[in-house]
């Protein structure tokens, strides 16, 4: 390791400190984890804040340094981690290494994989050893080839907002204004080394490319073309941040309901929303749909904005990922298909689940559990219907189940006189949507249906006066 030949404040020094100041990523007596690969931007990112500390510009900061190993250079991957561990002694900062071996899954790149792995391993540091918060050397170029990455793909504003400043997890960017000649310069003026990856010279990642081909010639026609992406980036971020925030102002007023595998949503309230705000909404919910918000492009959002928004009752379409998007009325219905069926909330028991008394079952994917519970005569002055309903024990003649419902289903509506109704009947005179009578739980004794669970009892069952032995039955979310 060389030693340090300028002593005096570099420019880069102030700049950051400033950065780091103004929009306060680093505080005095903050824990910092610094990843550090031993490339120049990592290693500059380190000696700043080694020099912030020993300049007494950030009293107290503590840094801790951590480098992952994938092994897959070889020789030079040793050589890596080797520089780094040196680097560490040399400044008396204690260093973290990590051998992660890469299994990608399916559909995932290697850059992909090698990231999450990365960043899985500088929170386990972090949780272990209670620090502030974990520092990348992510630079103005990286940002610039970032947009430009995103600007080739047509993305929106989320994406040309590039890299974050911070994001989750206490991840912290101070060098997100440096471009990599100031990292050079900085690097030179202390005399500093720093370890080169073979893999940046390849032409066979894109990055690469834009980085060697596509940013030399737009500097041909603007030399601090570097400066003016990073700046749009940063313009595009704070436009975002005010479009999501008014995306989920918008978003607690269209939808109806949440659950595991299905979103359901107001559609003339979808409808009457800007253009940008529909497809921002769609995206929200299908990526809550399908667990993430990849793999979905412009045209398979506008195509649920032009066919199914703006398309008549019973429109639909199948998206990738196993999702289904469709009017039903007023409604629209974003939800996870399993093979040829979609997901609703009566999926998991549709063949019945046992009720003991008293217990309790689960129900759909919304966090309801359905209750059945002894009582006594006190129970008949329990309010019942909708939530609540009280049988008569001795009338059930066996075990309960709970079930959705089926054709051929009917039972006799608790103030109808006994009459018999076929359920498919109760639920269009009680305007249930198709789409919805699949999630309403039926409580079933071997003599029929005892409860249309958030609706009406079956007046067979019904306690009454004479009734000695009570089940109260009760719907709640938890």
């Amino acid at each position: 390791m060389a030693v340090r030949h300028d002593t005096s404040p570099h420019p880069v020094l102030r700049q950051v400190v400033e950065v780091v100041r103004r929009k306060r990523l680093v505080r005095p007596g903050d824990r910092i984890l610094v990843a550090v690969s031993g490339g120049a931007d990592s290693v500059c990112l380190l000696r700043l804040l080694q020099e912030m500390r020993e300049r007494d510009l950030m009293p107290g900061l503590d840094l801790h340094v951590a480098h992952v190993n994938y092994g897959l250079r070889g020789e030079e991957s040793e050589k890596d981690e080797a520089f780094v561990r040196e680097l560490g002694a040399m400044l008396g900062v204690p260093v973290s290494c990590e051998r992660l071996p890469m299994a990608l899954q399916p559909g995932q790149t290697l850059q992909e994989a090698a990231r999450e792995a990365r960043y899985a391993y500088f929170a386990r540091l972090r949780r272990e050893w209670g620090l502030t918060s974990v520092a990348t050397g992510h630079t103005a170029d990286d940002q610039a080839e970032t947009f430009l990455l995103w600007l080739l793909r047509g993305a929106g504003t989320g994406g040309l907002a590039g890299i974050p400043v911070t994001r989750e997890g206490g991840i912290i960017r101070p060098l997100l204004g440096v471009t990599r000649e100031q990292v050079v310069s900085y690097l030179s003026s202390r005399g500093a080394t720093y370890r080169s990856d073979s893999t940046n010279a390849t032409s066979v990642y894109r990055r690469n490319r834009i980085r060697h081909e596509v940013l030399p010639l737009l500097c041909a026609f603007n030399p601090r073309i570097v400066e003016g992406l990073a700046r749009e980036a940063e313009i595009l971020a704070a436009d975002a941040s005010i479009l999501e925030e008014v995306e989920r102002e918008r978003w607690q007023v269209i939808v109806k309901e949440v659950s595991s595998g299905r979103v359901v949503i107001d559609n003339d309230r979808l409808a009457a929303q800007p253009i940008g705000l529909q497809r921002r909404l769609l995206r929200r919910a299908l990526a809550l749909v399908r667990g993430k918000s990849t793999g979905l492009t412009f045209r398979h959002v506008d195509d649920v904005v032009d066919r199914v928004v703006g398309g008549a009752h019973g429109a639909g379409l199948n998206l990738p990922g196993g999702v289904r998007v469709e009017r039903d009325g007023d409604l629209l219905m974003v939800v996870k298909r399993l093979g040829e069926k979609t997901v609703c909330a009566g999926m998991e028991w549709r063949a019945g689940i046992p009720l003991p008394i008293p217990g309790e079952v689960r129900v759909g994917y919304d966090g309801r559990r359905l209750f059945a519970v002894e009582g006594t005569a006190e129970s008949l002055s329990r309010e019942t219907g909708r939530s609540v309903f009280v049988a008569d024990a001795d009338r059930l003649e066996g075990p309960l189940t709970v079930r959705s419902w089926k054709r051929g289903d009917w039972f006799c509506p608790a103030g109808m006189g006994g009459h018999r109704k076929k359920l498919q009947d109760f639920f269009v005179d009680e305007k249930i949507r198709r789409s919805q009578r699949d999630a309403i739980p039926l409580v079933v004794a071997p003599a029929g249906i005892v409860w249309v669970a958030g609706y009406r009892g079956d007046e067979r069952f019904a306690a009454g006066p004479t009734t000695t032995r009570f089940v109260t039955l009760s719907l709640a979310k938890e």
